[in-house]
């Protein structure tokens, strides 16, 4: 959690060279982007790997939609699974059709069913209508209602929104699907205006967009999250914040590794260290009942021969323990955060030490850092899932100089996400936040290295005159511009709307909760969002 590692340089190229980006992910804009309705839409699908775009780098947001793409596009934004095995098509299409898996689903609940033809047929390239893709939406919103609310509204209250809305257009309807095309209308997914609903025209591919969005966000905004909260560093500020939280970490304490067979917890020095008056920290998760686990800081160039030396993890385990089991702290479990583990064969070992102490812990809980594994290949994220009650994910410090990448732009922390639950649950899974900033200054034509400004600094400079903000895509980070006698700046800065989009990432996957490091650097506009989404 406290140091960034940096990507190589050859990483960036696989990022970059010839559009071929590691990941598989959108890290540039598209090139016919516009900045209108359907912009947060369509790169939050793109980040999500919902849609995409062509081979030229261009999304074409005026195209007209086919209907199998459609069908992909709702399928898989309600998460349904497409891997089994196709076992029913419209006679139309083959089962090695491309869209096959998600018409497949798409038949089997009944949602195409009033798009065939008298032979069964459904003419996947034919183009999607308007009317089409309301029915769809209101038919599978409806599936998800009680057996009681869907009689409601196919039987009288869709009426009273055909009433309500008072479309110009509304006998052009076809009557069999009305009751589901004013469903979505009801559920704010698709309006009309003041010419109608205009029921027959095509949808485009941006409109696509914005409706599949505005399913997604329906849903993800009704959900609340759990915070877990680092309590380390200069975090006094945020005492009074452990209301909104459902657990804290002590930052306060890391592994010492002096010589072969001897190793222990230090608490005492360094930034990860007790603070003097812990007593009022302790006091405080205790007034709102937090569980409170102890992290265990580890990063030295000496940590993989750590990991081999069974002498050393015995002593460093046994003096841990002392101080977990101290009733001065009364913790409910600790938080290992060994960092910078790059060489596969650390990972047996590394699980290995992880199940030692798991089973020496007792009734105390085991949660544990893990980075993106695609450069680290030192976590074995399989069997780490199984061993800890909870795996933070640290999704961020993809900070890179030559591209001016921010830390944690949400097409890589949505493929970390991603990667890491092939392996974890999602019910063990917390996805880190890590407050921060990465500014470049460019003087006389070079740019120097990232600096890390502190977040006090970067609110005050946002606050001054000169400086321009953007929301670039498909990044997701807020961006700061602006110049001074050092020369020209470019920030990059995780704010509450960047936080919040992460967030409502850790919704979608339905995950664990969020993490946030630390809990000193967050603002009182982060603090409030916190409050908002927090499942208390």
């Amino acid at each position: 959690m406290l140091k960034r590692a940096s990507l190589l340089v050859f990483l960036f190229v696989l990022l970059f060279a010839n559009n071929a980006f590691a990941y598989n992910v959108q890290l540039q804009p598209f090139k016919d982007e516009k900045n209108d309705y359907s912009r947060e839409s369509i790169y939050t699908l793109s980040a999500l790997g919902i849609i995409s775009g062509y081979e030229d780098r261009t999304f074409r947001p005026e195209v007209d939609l086919s209907r199998e793409a459609f069908i992909k596009l709702l399928v898989m934004a309600a998460q349904l699974d497409t891997n089994a095995t196709v076992s029913r098509t419209p006679g139309d299409v083959a089962q090695n059709r491309w869209s096959a898996p998600f018409i497949s689903v798409a038949y089997e609940r009944g949602w195409i069913d009033s798009l065939l033809d008298k032979e069964g047929s459904f003419h996947p390239a034919k183009t999607i209508t308007r009317q089409e893709v309301a029915m769809l939406v209101g038919l599978s919103l409806l599936e998800s209602e009680s057996e009681e609310t869907k009689t409601q509204w196919l039987t009288t209250e869709w009426k009273k929104e055909r009433d309500a809305r008072a479309f110009k257009d509304h006998s052009s309807i076809n009557t069999a699907i009305q009751p589901y095309v004013y469903y979505a209308s009801h559920r704010s997914i698709m309006e009309g205006d003041s010419g109608g609903f205009k029921p027959s025209e095509p949808l485009i591919r941006k409109q696509a967009a914005a409706v599949i969005y505005r399913i997604l966000d329906k849903r993800i905004s009704e959900q609340k999250t759990d915070f877990t909260g680092y309590y380390a560093i200069e975090s006094y500020p945020a005492i009074n914040k452990m209301d909104k939280l459902a657990n804290v970490v002590f930052g306060w304490s890391h592994l010492e590794y002096s010589s072969a067979g001897t190793a222990k917890l230090n608490t005492s020095a360094t930034v990860n260290r007790i603070p003097s008056g812990y007593e009022e920290v302790i006091a405080a998760a205790d007034a709102v009942k937090l569980a409170k686990e102890l992290m265990v800081f580890g990063d030295s160039s000496k940590l993989a021969e750590f990991l081999k030396d069974l002498p050393a993890q015995e002593a460093f385990i046994e003096s841990l323990l002392t101080t977990l089991k101290d009733p001065a702290y009364s913790f409910t479990g600790v938080s290992i955060d060994f960092e910078g583990l790059k060489d596969a064969a650390s990972a047996a070992e590394y699980v290995r030490f992880l199940q030692t102490l798991k089973d020496r812990l007792g009734s105390l809980t085991l949660s544990v850092s893990v980075p993106p594994i695609h450069y680290y290949k030192g976590y074995d994220l399989k069997e780490i899932g199984k061993l800890a009650d909870t795996v933070i994910l640290m999704a961020y410090d993809f900070t890179h100089d030559v591209s001016k990448l921010p830390s944690a732009p949400l097409p890589l922390v949505n493929d970390t996400v991603v990667t890491a639950l092939q392996s974890i649950p999602k019910e063990k899974l917390v996805l880190g936040i890590s407050k921060q900033a990465n500014q470049w200054i460019t003087t006389n034509g070079v740019t120097g290295p990232a600096l890390s400004p502190g977040i006090a600094e970067v609110e005050k400079r946002l606050a001054m005159s000169g400086v321009t903000s953007s929301w670039p895509m498909p990044y997701f980070v807020t961006k700061a511009d602006f110049a001074d006698a050092r020369g020209s700046h470019e920030l990059f800065y995780e704010d509450t709307q960047s936080i919040a989009k992460k967030i409502w990432l850790a919704k979608y996957y339905g995950l664990k909760g969020v993490s946030l490091w630390h809990m000193g650097n967050y603002t009182a506009s982060d603090w409030e969002l916190v409050g908002k989404q927090a499942s208390l």
